[in-house]
């Protein structure tokens, strides 16, 4: 195994940027080459000195590339998450990895029989400051887990019905776009809680409202875990919330604002915020100099140095990839949510 990885990557969007910043600042990872089906000169400004393919597949055949990072829009994850893999390159899926559970199977399974890498890319997983929550909930900061509140959303405000995030063709909403990220966490929490990676929810009940484009704008669900922690958790693409992680238990809460940032994309100091039963405070800043993008990298090439092909834990493993679709799946068809081209 050598001692980097030559990435490319898929659809060269915002998270993109954000992603080729992260490989710019790894241990492990280089950004060789990346694939638009409309290479316009604009984006030398974003990625200067880094060929740009005319088309998706061009990438894929440059036999230099050992990865791709996929950041189309939802709607090609799937597709191209297969085509890579079939092409023999190792691969990262910004989330949600799919549309739907089904697809997320068919995915890994194709990595699987390729004998690729395949990982679903929940950024803050990754990073150190999640092992840390997952050590203050294991040692008891709190106590006996009993209720977890997260929230990811936004207001893009009037973006007009082509917007990926409002376009129903695209798969665009709240739920897919963010959802994910709140639905990880609590099942993470739970998990953590009961000794394990993660744990799915016994029972869900959703609700969210469907705009005029056909994507849900905003929505929120209530999670029931077999040891009897219920997660409030919520999304948005039309609504600002306050995205503060809340851990409360028999001894004592867990405050995080902004906890999918952790300090800031290019490192930097978050506070994690403990009180206990009588409301006395605890700040516990967390420092880390990591941009947070950089660590998906150096996971991605830690796992395929040891002979894995997937992440492990905190990471989303193959496994809970795919369950927190399922719960996702769950999620849009408690609120009535069918995409057009899903018949």
């Amino acid at each position: 195994m050598k001692d980097h990885l030559n990435w490319g990557i898929i659809g060269p969007g915002t998270i993109a940027r954000a992603f080729a910043g992260g490989l710019h600042h790894s241990k492990t990872g280089r950004l060789t080459a990346i694939a638009s089906r409309n290479p316009r000169p604009a984006l030398a400004e974003h990625f200067p000195g880094i060929p740009c393919y005319d088309g998706y597949q061009a990438l894929l055949d440059d036999a230099a590339i050992d990865a791709v990072y996929i950041a189309t829009p939802h709607t090609e994850h799937a597709e191209w998450a297969v085509k890579c893999a079939r092409a023999g390159k190792h691969v990262l899926v910004e989330k949600p990895i799919t549309i739907t559970a089904d697809e997320a199977r068919t995915v890994y399974a194709e990595a699987e029989q390729a004998g690729v890498f395949m990982g679903e890319a929940y950024m803050y997983r990754l990073h150190p400051m999640t092992q840390k929550l997952i050590d203050l909930v294991r040692d008891g900061a709190v106590g006996e887990v009993r209720m977890i509140r997260s929230s990811f959303g936004f207001d893009i405000g009037d973006a007009g019905p082509e917007h990926r995030l409002l376009n129903a063709g695209l798969a665009g909403g709240g739920i897919l776009d963010v959802g994910g990220y709140p639905v990880s966490m609590a099942r993470l929490i739970a998990g953590a809680s009961a000794g394990r990676d993660f744990l799915d929810p016994v029972s869900l009940s959703g609700s969210g409202r469907i705009g005029a484009t056909g994507v849900d704008e905003w929505a929120a669900a209530i999670l029931t875990f077999e040891n009897g922690i219920v997660a409030e958790v919520a999304c948005s693409v039309q609504v600002n919330q306050d995205n503060v992680l809340w851990i409360m238990g028999s001894e004592g809460r867990i405050a995080v604002s902004d906890f999918w940032f952790a300090g800031g994309r290019e490192g930097g100091t978050a506070t994690i915020n403990l009180y206990d039963r009588d409301g006395n405070h605890t700040a516990l800043p967390f420092t880390d100099d990591g941009w947070l993008y950089a660590y998906e990298a150096d996971a991605v090439h830690a796992a395929i140095a040891s002979g894995g092909t997937g992440f492990s834990a905190p990471g989303m493993s193959r496994a809970e990839s795919i369950a927190n679709m399922e719960v996702m799946d769950q999620w849009r068809q408690a609120i009535d949510l069918r995409f057009p081209f899903e018949g």
